[in-house]
C-alpha cells in the first residue's frame, strides 16, 4: 500500500463488515423510552437535523413479541417467561406445551434473576432441567410456603386474642375474607 491507502489501512478493494447493535431489555414493562437519537431531542431547526445522524435503537422486549418460537436459542425461553411472568394461567399453559422440554441451567438462573422465580435446578441432568418438572416443583414449593404463612399468621391471631371472646370463635371458623378482616383488626398485616 502506498499513500492514502497506507495511511488509511484500507485499500480501494477492502471493505469493512456492518455490525448491528442490538440491545435487549429484560424488563415486564412496556418500553417507553425514546429508540433513537432523533427521538431524544426537543426542538432542531430543520437546517441543523439534515446534517445529523439518527442513531437507531434496535431493541428486544418481552412486551413486544408475539412470537417466541422465532428464537432459534433459549433466549426465547427467558423472553417469554418475563413475559407471562404475572399470568398464572399462561404459566399453566407453558407447563403443558413444553412437556418434557428440558432447558439450561443458565436459562433457569436468568429466568430465576429477572422474574424473581425460584426454579429449581436440583435435578439438573447434564446441565439440563426439564421445564415441566421444575415448573411444578416450584408451584408445591410456593403452594407450601403458603401454607406455612397462612399458619403462621392464624397462629399470631389466636395468640392475640382473648380466650373465650366472639373474635376466637370466628378465628377458628372463619373464611379467608373473614379471617383477613381479623388479622387487619389485631395488627398483624397492614
Amino acid at each position: 500500500m502506498t499513500g492514502d491507502e497506507k495511511l488509511s489501512g484500507f485499500s480501494k478493494e477492502d471493505h469493512i463488515i456492518p455490525i448491528i447493535t442490538l440491545c435487549i431489555c429484560f424488563d415486564k414493562k412496556k418500553w417507553v423510552a425514546p429508540r433513537s437519537l432523533f427521538d431524544m431531542f426537543g426542538k432542531v431547526h430543520p437546517g441543523i437535523a439534515e446534517y445529523v445522524d439518527d442513531y437507531r435503537l434496535n431493541l428486544i422486549t418481552p412486551d413486544e413479541i408475539e412470537d417466541f418460537e422465532k428464537f432459534s436459542s433459549e433466549l426465547g425461553a427467558v423472553m417469554e417467561f418475563i413475559h407471562i411472568s404475572d399470568d398464572k394461567e399462561k404459566l399453566r399453559d407453558i407447563i403443558k406445551a413444553r412437556g418434557n422440554e428440558s432447558i439450561h441451567v443458565n436459562t433457569v438462573d436468568m429466568i430465576n434473576t429477572y422474574i424473581g422465580t425460584k426454579i429449581s435446578t436440583k435435578n439438573a441432568k447434564g446441565g439440563q432441567v426439564k421445564v415441566c418438572q421444575a415448573l411444578q416443583e416450584l408451584i408445591e414449593d410456593e403452594r407450601a410456603e403458603g401454607r406455612a404463612e397462612g399458619a403462621d399468621l392464624l397462629a399470631k391471631l389466636l395468640k392475640a386474642i382473648q380466650p373465650g371472646s366472639k373474635d376466637l370463635d370466628k378465628a377458628l371458623n372463619a373464611t379467608d375474607a373473614e379471617r383477613k378482616k381479623l388479622y387487619k383488626k389485631y395488627g398483624i398485616v397492614d
